[in-house]
């Protein structure tokens, strides 16, 4: 009772708020001869604009319904799929209707108001002079007139002529294949047999009323009885209003929640995301830019909701930083990217938290035309001479040395990741200030000297290659680093968590548009950085062969323990194995090894182990010392000369 009450105050305030709105028919009275939308179903024969709505012709009015007939073809169907003997009762079109097209064209709670009704299929509604033999009633939501009932409702020959939608006639509803002459009319089904039940009347373009053969395709024009008491205010259409009427009254919030209910419904789902849309709008207008960052991302890139998105983060990310919270400030623009001056905030955060970034600075060259091969200097009469694409720079790290070849180290701490970034200094739809000047998509690129595939580059690509302690290279290629997502600036964060020797190239090609300049259209960068990331620990972890646990400096394990280097694969590792042995004159402490060590080697003999662990970066060393083997034997070690002090 309560949802029947609220529908009714809701439609009374939509009828006074939309006083010059049309009102849908079907929540008025109905008289014969109006025509009403109910329901929707595919019309204009462009599925990517949703379904259009039913528009429907009263025919009865009586005990509270009312009989309706869609005033043009919707489709076309076979009276039925095979041909054989068949009549309203058992043909396919029947069930295609009261199942296909029930669910396709109206909601649950359309429906709902549908009635089921008793269908006559008596001599009495046939034509005398064609198949007369009495068939049983069915009873349907949806069914088609009768030869009696067409005429008794259209007495006038010319008022049942009626033309197919688009959608229909893509799917042949058309009188003879062609556009019958130009007026766009199509035959279409009445339920009554024709001469024999291998026929079935029809309503025809030029004969009126004939027949034809069961298996052959005609329009359909579904008839239906619809209950007038029932509670429409549930009807897509009732609610679709009233969200308009929302809408329109910036209720913005109300008119989304309704419109996503609706799906599809007369583009229902857009109309949501237009409404989210204006609510973010308003956020930012009103400095709530967190509600308004939150808006944009719900919309998943629809419209421009990615750039304003990016907008909304980067003037949160503004407002966080001149709070003093500079971390979360940071990880905003992180994520904002090459977004107005987001690199620079996102330098200056790291600074206020002491972490440190540098620069690399590398000089773009000139790079030929195949595979980006060439190292030439960029001279003056060049088109990229004296200004640059921008800058790489490398964050996250805690130390930085000079390792070979002058490249530099990066040492971080284990767990933590260095972070390559790349600083776009242009607009690349207008490089250096010259609109001529353009970064092009190069569709066949590759890197010659790291050895890529061609594939498709995009508007500039980066090339990560990395080399493990093994010697193993690996490469990551990001097309279209250049290119930002409906913004002048690219998302260019890289993420390094492993150690390794790091090569990077950017390739990329510009285009000149200047009409003069036709011989040096195109032409190839390649800027080039290497580095390496080394972690800056100095530890090894002995673990107990058998149980797993962790084994201390000085820790007894009669089963072996095994090594784990915790991920830092350029430490220097020694293990030096020694025992007590008898000799000539009593015992004496043996080296019986003293070999490097590799990650997860075992050690099961028993002695006493020295594990000596440098790390060449930062300078510093440990020291671990193990013994394999029984308390009783380490008693003994120590009663033949293995002194404590050894042990200590």
């Amino acid at each position: 009772m309560m949802k029947k009450g609220f529908w009714a105050a809701v439609c009374l305030c939509l009828a006074v708020a939309l006083c010059c709105v049309q009102q849908p028919a079907a929540a008025a009275g109905l008289s014969v001869g109006d025509e009403i939308e109910f329901g929707r179903y595919e019309q204009d024969n462009n599925p990517d604009n949703g379904t259009e709505a039913i528009l429907w012709q009263v025919l009865q009015v009586r005990d509270g319904k009312a009989l309706l007939l869609s005033k043009y073809v919707l489709d076309n169907q076979p009276f039925n799929t095979e041909k054989k003997d068949t009549s309203w009762v058992s043909c396919s079109l029947r069930a295609w209707l009261n199942n296909e097209f029930l669910q396709a064209a109206f909601s649950a709670e359309e429906q709902a108001a549908l009635l089921a009704t008793e269908v006559a299929n008596n001599s009495d509604e046939q034509n005398p002079a064609w198949y007369t033999q009495k068939l049983s009633s069915t009873t349907d939501k949806v069914s088609l007139l009768s030869y009696r009932e067409v005429k008794a409702f259209f007495p006038e020959e010319g008022a049942r002529k009626t033309r197919g939608t688009e959608y229909a006639r893509s799917k042949g509803a058309v009188f003879l294949g062609i556009t019958s002459f130009g007026t766009e009319n199509c035959d279409w089904w009445l339920r009554s047999p024709g001469n024999n039940l291998q026929e079935a009347a029809y309503v025809g373009v030029v004969r009126d009323i004939n027949n034809k053969g069961v298996g052959d395709k005609v329009g359909v024009r579904p008839m239906v009885w619809l209950d007038i008491g029932a509670d429409r205010s549930f009807f897509p259409e009732a609610r679709f209003k009233l969200a308009e009427n929302y809408q329109y009254r910036g209720l913005l919030d109300d008119a989304a929640n309704i419109y996503e209910t609706l799906g599809d419904y007369r583009n229902s789902h857009n109309l949501a995301k237009d409404c989210r849309a204006q609510q973010a709008q308003k956020a930012m207008d009103s400095g709530e830019y967190a509600t308004a960052l939150r808006l944009y991302e719900s919309l998943e890139g629809y419209g421009d909701s990615y750039l304003q998105g990016r907008a909304a983060r980067y003037a949160l990310a503004v407002q966080t930083m001149e709070a003093g919270d500079y971390k979360t400030a940071a990880q905003m623009f992180e994520k904002a990217g090459q977004y107005q001056d987001s690199m620079a905030r996102l330098r200056t955060c790291y600074e206020k938290q002491g972490i440190l970034w540098t620069y690399m600075d590398a000089e773009a060259v000139e790079a030929g035309g195949d595979g980006y091969r060439e190292k030439r200097d960029i001279q003056q009469n060049d088109k990229h001479y004296h200004w640059r694409m921008g800058r790489f720079f490398v964050s996250g790290y805690t130390r930085e040395t000079a390792g070979q070849n002058d490249a530099p180290v990066f040492i971080k701490n284990l767990g933590d990741s260095v972070t390559l970034w790349f600083d776009l200094e242009q607009d690349i739809e207008a490089l250096n200030g010259n609109t001529n000047l353009k970064l092009h998509e190069d569709g066949g690129g590759y890197d010659f000297l790291l050895k890529t595939q061609k594939t498709d580059l995009g508007r500039g690509a980066l090339f990560v290659r990395s080399t493990d302690y093994r010697k193993d290279s690996n490469t990551q290629t990001y097309t279209n680093y250049l290119l930002a997502k409906g913004t002048s600036g690219a998302d260019t964060k890289v993420v390094l968590h492993e150690e390794g020797d790091y090569e990077i190239a950017l390739d990329y090609e510009l285009v000149d548009n200047d009409i003069t300049h036709i011989t040096s259209k195109y032409s190839n960068y390649r800027i080039f950085i290497k580095f390496s990331v080394r972690n800056g620990n100095c530890m090894v972890y002995p673990f107990d062969v058998v149980t797993g646990a962790e084994l201390q400096n000085t820790s007894i394990t009669e089963n072996g323990f095994r090594l784990d280097l915790a991920r830092s694969r350029y430490l220097d590792i020694n293990v030096v194995r020694t025992v007590m042995v008898e000799g000539p004159t009593g015992y004496t402490e043996d080296v019986r090894y003293n070999r490097p060590a590799s990650d997860g080697e075992q050690y099961t003999a028993e002695g006493i182990y020295t594990i000596s662990v440098k790390n060449n970066y930062t300078g510093e060393s440990t020291v671990k010392t193990i013994f394999v083997g029984t308390q009783d034997l380490l008693e003994q070690y120590v009663q033949h000369g293995f002194s404590k002090d050894r042990l200590n």
